[in-house]
């Protein structure tokens, strides 16, 4: 691995408060923690947090599976694979610099979508299209969740966890598996990302103590602010690339 001790221990550590967020309410891992593990080192980025992802959605469909609609979760898989496709095409040629602005794009993006007001219910053309969003950006800069937190902004509790938990589960395979066709995901991301999976169980581990707390809006906009500033850090990065 490239990483240093201090590498280790700072994504670690933002990994861990990642998966603690998205335990509680069902996204927000890669929202919270890409922009800044890419900043650490890129290899971290899409690929180890993809996998991240993976393991902690498992688990959190499991906590919550009374919660899950197998309807809503198909539609919303059927549009992600056009999305995922385009992603991966765009992966064979993008630069780092390019990446650092998807990704920074993709982090604002996601915080409108928590500031929108819009009154969006789950339907099954509305799932198709966050879907094919959210496979486009998942795969790309392993951000994935804003389109499909939008939709379910409404929603509340185990369907939310579980609904959005069974589409980062399945989608997240996909897209691990679609990177490693490529080449993208091999033995170096797949040790990054062992190394990391303590960190994020441990964060999953406690957001179970705290999802009445985060659910009452305590932390939400200390969470956009530092979503937006990583957002903002990233985008310069890439345009200081150029």
């Amino acid at each position: 691995m490239e990483l240093s001790l201090l590498q280790l221990v700072l994504a670690s550590l933002l990994v861990a408060f990642g998966c603690f967020v998205q335990g509680a309410l069902g996204f927000g891992l890669a929202l919270i923690a890409a922009p800044l593990l890419f900043l650490i080192h890129p290899a971290l980025v899409p690929g180890p947090i993809l996998f991240l992802a993976m393991v902690i959605s498992l688990i959190i469909v499991w906590r919550n599976r009374s919660g899950l609609a197998i309807g809503e979760l198909g539609s919303a898989l059927v549009g992600r694979l056009p999305g995922m496709a385009l992603a991966l095409w765009i992966l064979g040629f993008a630069s780092r610099d390019l990446l650092s602005l998807i990704l920074g794009a993709s982090v604002l993006l996601g915080v409108a979508a928590s500031l929108s007001h819009w009154h969006l219910t789950p339907t099954r053309n509305k799932l198709l299209a966050a879907g094919f969003l959210s496979g486009f950006m998942g795969t790309s800069t392993s951000i994935g969740g804003p389109p499909m937190a939008l939709v379910y902004q409404n929603a509340r509790g185990q369907r939310v966890r579980a609904n959005l938990g069974g589409f980062f589960l399945i989608g997240t395979v996909m897209s691990v598996a679609g990177l490693a066709l490529l080449g993208h995901f091999g033995r170096h991301e797949l040790l990054l990302s062992l190394a990391l999976t303590p960190a994020a169980l441990a964060g999953l581990a406690l957001s179970r103590h705290a999802v009445s707390w985060v659910d009452a809006g305590r932390v939400r906009p200390v969470l956009l602010v530092l979503c937006t500033l990583s957002a903002l850090a990233v985008i310069g990065d890439g345009l200081l690339l150029r």
